[in-house]
């Protein structure tokens, strides 16, 4: 009987199957590095492109806040020059307002009524007075609280040029909270005349 020796077949059977373990994992090993680069590749991309926007938003806040500071720069020199002019007419009106304040006291004077003192601290005011009758007394009052129109500077300037300029102003009140403090009656006996004595408080508005 013939006998044959496998021994050797098997041998390299087993040594070629090792060579194709071998050649799959070195494959394997290979494709996982071409793959783990072309994933640190692109990730590198997307980091390159994330730092680019970051670099021009943080140019964009920078020039944001460029301008923001302008705009804060204007909004003071704004404020600033609105508080001057808002002087300057303060001055203008503390220098015209007593003027029109006397023209529109003589306006609201009745006949049948005399002023004899006029005492003012801190724009609160107290006029003393004579009049016929306690309802002249109140016609006065009536007159001091009534709106009016307000005259011009040229107007104030120059009450008795003949030619009638418009009136360009609106309503305004001079005098406001006018409060009848006391009334007396009082006889002048050389004229046989009962007449009345009268004291009243009122605010003045300078400011027009």
């Amino acid at each position: 009987m013939i006998k044959i020796n496998l021994l050797p077949i098997k041998a390299a059977r087993k040594r070629e199957y090792v060579k194709q373990q071998l050649a799959l994992f070195v494959v394997l090993i290979i494709g996982a590095v071409v793959g783990l680069y072309l994933w640190y590749d692109s990730m590198e991309s997307e980091i390159k492109d994330k730092k680019k926007q970051i670099s021009q938003a943080e140019q964009q806040i920078a020039q944001y806040k460029k301008a923001i500071g302008e705009v804060e720069k204007y909004k003071g020199l704004e404020e600033m020059l609105n508080r001057k002019l808002k002087i300057i007419d303060d001055l203008i009106r503390g220098k015209t307002g007593p003027v029109r304040v006397m023209d529109r006291l003589s306006q609201a004077i009745p006949k049948q009524v005399w002023l004899t003192d006029w005492t003012e601290k801190g724009g609160s005011v107290t006029v003393a007075g004579e009049a016929l009758t306690n309802k002249h007394v109140g016609a006065f009052m009536s007159s001091l609280s009534e709106p009016v129109k307000q005259k011009t500077d040229q107007e104030l300037a120059a009450p008795a040029e003949g030619k009638k300029k418009k009136d360009k102003g609106g309503q305004k009140i001079y005098f406001t909270d006018i409060r009848l403090v006391e009334t007396t009656a009082k006889e002048a006996a050389e004229f046989q005349l009962v007449y009345v004595s009268f004291t009243l408080t009122l605010r003045v508005n300078y400011a027009i």
